[in-house]
């Protein structure tokens, strides 16, 4: 044999076994594929959501301090000023963002909170933000009330700050940790629980899934006891961060929250012309909610959609609720309600509790008041919930779930948010409650289309809450999940986002006339 044959034998050789080695490797691959158990239809709608979102996270990287967007070194000019500013205007400005070293910046994506406001008309209203992605923002604010008005917007985190909490967020599964406590025969022993485990060796894992909702969570089996005899949960802070120890910096109370100046002074708004009004519908669910979703005056609510019915009496909220049955399922912002109702203009009584206040805050509550045939209950959404000592939650069930109790009826009516206790996790943790709950609402109206189904959005909350705990930033994404997931749905949404941001509250449990207005809100909803 040749040289020549000898070569082409060996080249014919090694191309056979790279084409059958890469044909091997094809074949293993789609197995493997195959073998990945396909996604539901809950998870495609997840991951859609989650990559929407990640769309509008700056992708930045945090070089240094100086190098991020100074509140104080930035600035606010009027856009095209004019002599006059007439009601029915849009008032625009320009907001130019600055490093700490006094450089331009380049690039946008940060967390600004705009509102306009007058003080002595109790009026105000939030503002929409452009963000061109080169430094520039123009906000618009749209003029409803005749009178001085001030311009306040505030830098609650730069850019570098926004991308460093969506990464720290999705870092692990959570800044807080869960333990349950097991109760069988008069003993107790606890261990450790949460959305995943790890696998330990010598120890086994209960598994505490809901199938028809996909959601789990999960703890250590505690030795000699059964998985059943799971009784109390506490959720309690890890006091871990996944921020670097600079990025941190970013975060300090000082840097939050930061007012931008502005190079005007306070511009008068004045009725140029007789402007007529048209009647507005009356609140019903149903309605979609624009933005901003109203402003304030005189320190009331005036939705731009719909008029609102004002409820500030026992004999307004009884004229509502007498023969129904209120179901308020979520968190300690609608605790909040069932206290006013009790505590506050006192038109039900508690049933079977003889607390007050924030005293255990936790706990499942129900009101009533027989004469005028009234009945409220308030019921926690469901794990997680941040709550420090051990409380009792076999009670506890996912909304959803409650909702697929319920047999509804146009005398019963559910109001439901959720937010606060997500933000400590990952936000498909938060995607996924939201999808069920509106897949639960969508099947009540099925069968019981007369129920009247609220939802509310988070508040704002205390600027020195920990931001990787419960940063307003964690809260906003959340806000604009919600908003979106129940577009199209019969259900009422309360943007109170957008009035606690109006109205500069920032107090989780708002109080005085920004509450005043959510509860309004809600109702007129509910009694429309």
């Amino acid at each position: 044999m040749t040289l020549r044959s000898k070569f082409l034998l060996l080249s014919f050789a090694v191309l056979f076994f790279v084409s059958f080695s890469w044909y091997r490797n094809l074949h293993q691959v789609r197995n493997n594929e195959s073998l990945k158990p396909r996604k539901t239809d809950l998870q495609a709608k997840i991951d859609a959501m989650y990559h929407k979102l990640e769309r509008l996270i700056p992708n930045v990287t945090f070089t240094h301090f100086n190098r991020t967007t100074s509140g104080k070194n930035s600035k606010i000019v009027l856009l095209n000023p004019r002599e006059t500013y007439c009601v029915g205007d849009d008032l625009v400005v320009k907001v130019d963002m600055f490093d700490h070293l006094g450089n331009r910046k380049t690039y946008g994506g940060d967390f600004v909170r705009p509102r306009l406001f007058s003080q002595e008309l109790g009026a105000a209203v939030s503002g929409i933000i452009t963000d061109f992605n080169n430094g520039s923002y123009h906000v618009r604010f749209p003029l409803y009330w005749a009178g001085p008005v001030k311009v306040n917007i505030l830098l609650f985190h730069p850019s570098e700050g926004v991308a460093a909490l969506w990464r720290a967020r999705h870092s692990s599964l959570g800044v807080i940790g869960f333990e349950g406590k097991f109760e069988k025969f008069g003993k107790e022993a606890s261990s450790k629980c949460g959305f995943e485990l790890p696998i330990v060796e010598g120890k086994e894992i209960c598994d505490y899934k809901d199938s028809l909702y996909e959601e789990a969570y999960y703890c250590y089996k505690a030795t000699n006891f059964t998985c059943e005899s799971l009784r109390e949960m506490r959720g309690y802070e890890l006091q871990v961060s996944y921020l670097t120890p600079k990025e941190r910096e970013m975060f300090q109370r000082p840097n939050i929250g930061v007012e931008i100046p502005t190079t005007f002074g306070d511009i008068t708004v004045t009725r140029c012309k007789n402007i007529t009004e048209a009647p507005k519908p009356k609140c019903e669910t149903g309605m979609g909610s624009p933005l901003p979703s109203g402003y304030f005056y005189d320190n009331v609510w005036n939705p731009l959609y719909c008029d609102m019915t004002l409820y500030k009496t026992d004999e307004d909220f009884l004229k509502c609720l007498k023969g129904k049955k209120l179901f308020l399922i979520g968190d300690s912002t609608l605790r909040q309600f069932i206290m006013y109702f009790t505590e506050g203009i006192k038109i039900v009584n508690y049933f079977r509790y003889h607390g007050g206040g924030w005293s255990e805050w936790h706990k499942a509550l129900e009101a009533i008041n027989l004469e005028k045939d009234l009945y409220i209950s308030y019921k926690r959404h469901g794990f997680p919930l941040e709550h420090p000592p051990f409380y009792y939650f076999k009670e506890d069930m996912y909304a959803s779930r409650q909702i697929d109790q319920q047999a509804g009826g146009e005398d019963t009516i559910l109001v439901i948010t959720m937010g606060q206790h997500f933000r400590h996790f990952p936000v498909k943790v938060f995607i996924k409650r939201a999808f069920n709950i509106r897949r639960a609402v969508e099947r009540l109206h099925i069968r019981s289309p007369d129920t009247k189904v609220i939802i509310k959005s988070e508040n704002t909350r205390e600027v020195y809450s920990p931001v990787e705990m419960q940063g307003d930033f964690h809260g906003y994404t959340q806000y604009l999940v919600l908003r979106e997931v129940f577009q199209g749905v019969n259900v009422g949404f309360v943007d109170a986002w957008d009035m606690t941001v109006a109205s500069a509250t920032v107090v989780v449990h708002p109080p005085g006339y920004t509450f005043q207005s959510i509860m309004s809100m809600v109702f007129s909803f509910a009694c429309s």
